[in-house]
């Protein structure tokens, strides 16, 4: 399995589990954030930590729907789409992540998620 997929279910995996320090954590200090429900520009942990929170007061499931995992030496990057489930409404998104590895351990420096347009 490409390491950008590996990655990428693991902050699915992080997002079922509901705790905002533990989603923010895999995000690069300086990481910025385009979140799906937000307008806001979001860089670094303080910022991220206050969309997570925000997003997480109710239970939310990520499906991915398809995924385009790219890796390199020292970065990587996944794109497609996925759906957020919460308080039984499903929301069809597109992302992005770009992950860059410092010594052994992989951040995402950059993530993008939008709502998907109707057409």
């Amino acid at each position: 399995m490409a390491i950008s997929s590996e990655l990428l279910q693991t902050w699915v995996n992080a997002i079922k589990n509901g705790d905002p320090k533990q989603v923010t954590s895999l995000y690069h200090q300086d990481g910025i954030l385009l979140g799906t429900f937000s307008a806001a520009e979001r860089v670094g942990h303080e910022l991220i930590l206050e969309y997570f929170e925000n997003l997480l007061k109710n239970p939310v499931e990520v499906d991915v729907i398809s995924e385009h995992p790219h890796d390199f030496e020292s970065s990587a990057v996944n794109s497609g789409l996925y759906n957020f489930v919460t308080d039984g409404k499903t929301i069809k998104a597109r992302f992005s992540f770009v992950y860059t590895k410092s010594g052994e351990e992989w951040k995402i420096i950059s993530h993008h998620s939008s709502i998907l347009p109707e057409t």
